[in-house]
């Protein structure tokens, strides 16, 4: 496995890289650094007079929840995000007829002894196929402020195909879209069914540092973490994923090695070029019946 800058590859290859357990950081995506710009502008707003890497030495836990409980939705679902996030794909060369993605979620990682659960979780050793995500999800994570080797994120690489000990049959989809309902509320203790790897230590860590302006894109079923934010400054960055049609619907993608979580999330993705979502017959047919009383699909409040 290695990393790649700017990988001179067809979409179809790029794919493949990463579902082998490559990383890809491109560093010349002009709507990148438009959404960089876009996502620095509204936390400016948001945490006024205060910089918001320093806003958790102004607002204790609970008014950071309160805050950015209001805040995310806001920015998630704002047409610009949405619009820029399209961009990125195409301009990364995915083709928009053959690509679904997901909302962009605004990460937040405060220094240790702040805020860490709820809308500010500190992921644990994970895969994000343990929360139920197709294995040919690609995720696409960009730096919104300078990012550091002790409040980024880290991968185990060794891992990658190679099982772990971990409690993700203890997650179910459509449970946790009910329980989303009120994640801003976690703020001393989290609520949520969280996946993690159990007594995972590994000797070796690979930390990524992309700049801003650069996006890093990885696998779905990497082993990977929230580094302890011990930097004294928040962390602000954005993570989207995608997944190339024809790949779901002919179910090939990256390995699963230990995944036992049930339901899923393919439903959570909408066409880059019109936003129709995979239709309903197609979703039960390769990944089965949901409950009937299930939550398919989590719809948060636009603000």
């Amino acid at each position: 496995m290695a990393v790649h800058i700017d990988l001179q590859a067809s979409a179809d290859d790029l794919r493949r890289h990463l579902y082998d357990g490559h990383l890809l950081v491109m560093t010349r995506l002009p709507s990148v650094a438009q959404f960089v710009e876009h996502a620095r502008a509204q936390l400016t707003e948001l945490f006024a007079p205060h910089d918001p890497q320093h806003a958790h030495e102004h607002l204790d836990p609970a008014e950071m929840a309160k805050v950015l409980g209001a805040w995310k939705p806001r920015f998630i679902h704002d047409e610009r995000s949405k619009k820029l996030v399209r961009n990125i794909i195409e301009e990364a060369g995915f083709d928009a007829e053959q690509t679904h993605f997901d909302v962009p979620k605004p990460r937040t990682a405060f220094p240790v002894g702040h805020l860490t659960t709820g809308v500010a979780f500190a992921f644990p050793w994970h895969r994000d196929v343990w929360y139920s995500a197709p294995n040919q999800q690609l995720n696409w994570w960009l730096p919104v402020l300078p990012v550091r080797e002790d409040n980024a994120m880290s991968f185990d690489l060794d891992r990658f195909n190679r099982p772990v000990s971990n409690n993700s049959a203890d997650f179910d989809y459509y449970a946790n879209n009910v329980g989303r309902l009120t994640t801003a509320a976690s703020v001393k203790k989290e609520a949520q069914v969280r996946p993690g790897a159990i007594d995972h230590n590994p000797p070796n860590e690979l930390v990524v540092l992309p700049s801003p302006g650069q996006v890093l894109l990885f696998s779905g079923a990497h082993l990977h973490r929230s580094i302890p934010n011990t930097s004294g400054l928040a962390r602000y960055s954005i993570d989207f994923r995608t997944v190339h049609v024809p790949d779901v619907l002919e179910q090939r993608g990256a390995p699963l090695a230990d995944t036992h979580s049930t339901g899923t999330a393919i439903r959570d993705f909408v066409n880059v070029a019109d936003e129709h979502r995979f239709d309903e017959e197609t979703v039960r047919r390769l990944y089965g019946e949901p409950p009937a009383d299930a939550m398919l699909v989590f719809e948060s409040p636009k603000g």
